[in-house]
């Protein structure tokens, strides 16, 4: 697998639509916050970022294998399913979960990581919309540890088709410059 098997889109959306998003996002939705939860040695750490959970309706139940454990699943509003729709339309998929980050400025961040497929539907990938500021989306090769980073604009989704992501690592590292905030949307189809 090579860094060029990610499909990047940014025609997607609007300008107008990315402002509307974001401004419907950071305003109108709950986010955990830094969540703290209990570390190793016992240590009390925070998650470095904000987040929430979103399914497509109430049937669907995604555990995020995440530090601090899953946000709670939120029934996904009518703008979110909006979104969703648009994505999958573009992209020719099934997306029926968002797990939303939160990044109010750059000291929040999200270290090298591979997403765990477990309740994922097989042989699907992930893609993530970012919205507001712009921040690097990091892409490194498990075997090589060659890093490639992406620009992830206002409105660009990064489409990570299956099997990426058992060849890369992604994150986003902190850039203590930045002072505004970075929403991401991430989208998977669970069983």
């Amino acid at each position: 697998m090579n860094f060029t098997d990610a499909i990047i889109v940014d025609n997607i959306f609007t300008p107008k639509e990315c402002v509307d998003m974001f401004n419907y996002l950071n305003n109108e939705i709950d986010i955990e916050y830094r969540k703290q939860y209990k570390g190793m040695y016992g240590r009390t750490v925070s998650v470095p970022r904000g987040q929430a959970s979103f399914t497509l309706n109430d049937t669907i139940h995604y555990n995020y294998k995440v530090a601090g454990g899953s946000p709670p699943n939120l029934v996904m509003s009518d703008t979110l399913k909006t979104i969703t729709k648009r994505i999958n339309e573009k992209l020719n998929t099934n997306f029926n979960t968002i797990l939303m980050n939160v990044y109010k400025d750059g000291n929040d961040c999200i270290s090298f990581h591979k997403d765990k497929e477990t309740g994922w539907v097989k042989d699907t990938g992930f893609a993530t919309l970012s919205l507001g500021a712009e921040r690097d989306f990091v892409l490194k090769k498990v075997d090589t540890g060659e890093i490639e980073k992406i620009l992830h604009t206002n409105g660009l989704t990064i489409y990570m088709p299956s099997p990426m992501n058992s060849y890369f690592l992604h994150g986003v590292p902190k850039r203590t410059k930045i002072k505004d905030t970075r929403i991401s949307l991430t989208f998977r189809e669970i069983l």
